[in-house]
């Protein structure tokens, strides 16, 4: 992958400086709109809970590398990524992969780090759900003793991204509850979940008895400045709230 070249590094610690290939095991439609794909993990690669990396493939373009967080737990033999479906070169490459294709990863960076000894909050919009459903993979793989409670939107149920895995989570960690919410004009029959954009009363519902929880929050720019806007609201202590924004959420 000699087209490849190395990045320079944003950090003076961790894995290093340099783009490393690596395969791709798995590709998947997640959801109608959005695209997952799952990589073996470089010897020696190291991430904490969880960061991001920057990916490299190969588009119709040429080479192209964005910023991406690793959306699964470090304890996972492999690294998992998802987009949003979009018509950018990047997207469709990304979207196109198959078992056996070889992209490049450089990291990991950031500070969007899950704290393992008090409750956590986590807030999700959309396909920014990838850093927090790695956080929830990780408490119930190493047991922690701390509560983790998810808030998750969506517009349509059909857009919830690994809503089996979560499901899963739940089943496998009684200290893991996920609260979806639909923002759709019009919920499905049966639906169990809220309706809305994510509010204060559901925000108050899911840290309810949590005594002082971290609060993650992940998507779209104007979702994660709203929740910062609601939790300012609450009193919530601004080095209690960690954000990720996904700013190139569509390209």
């Amino acid at each position: 992958m000699d087209a490849v070249k190395p990045m320079e590094s944003r950090t003076s610690r961790g894995w290093g400086g340099q783009a490393v290939e690596t395969t791709v095991v798995a590709s998947r439609r997640l959801t109608p709109q959005t695209h997952g794909i799952m990589v073996e993990k470089p010897a020696g690669f190291a991430f904490r809970p969880t960061q991001f990396t920057f990916l490299s493939l190969k588009t119709d373009m040429g080479w192209d590398v964005r910023p991406m967080s690793i959306a699964t737990s470090t304890t996972r033999p492999s690294l998992e990524y998802a987009v949003r479906i979009g018509d950018s070169p990047f997207k469709r490459a990304f979207a196109s992969l198959r078992p056996g294709d070889t992209v490049a990863i450089q990291g990991p960076f950031g500070h969007f780090i899950l704290e393992e000894d008090r409750p956590a909050v986590l807030i999700a919009g959309g396909i920014g759900i990838t850093p927090l459903k790695g956080m929830a993979e990780y408490a119930a793989d190493n047991a922690l003793p701390i509560q983790v409670r998810l808030v998750y939107s969506n517009r349509n149920e059909e857009d919830i991204a690994y809503r089996a895995e979560l499901e899963e989570l739940e089943k496998r960690n009684p200290r893991f509850r996920v609260a979806h919410t639909l923002t759709g004009a019009r919920a499905p029959k049966g639906w169990k979940g809220s309706v809305g954009r994510i509010n204060p009363r559901l925000l108050r519902d899911v840290a309810n008895a949590l005594d002082r929880p971290a609060y993650y929050v992940c998507g779209k720019t104007p979702m994660v400045a709203e929740m910062v806007r609601l939790l300012s609201e609450f009193g919530v202590p601004e080095s209690d709230v960690h954000l990720e924004v996904f700013r190139g959420y569509r390209t």
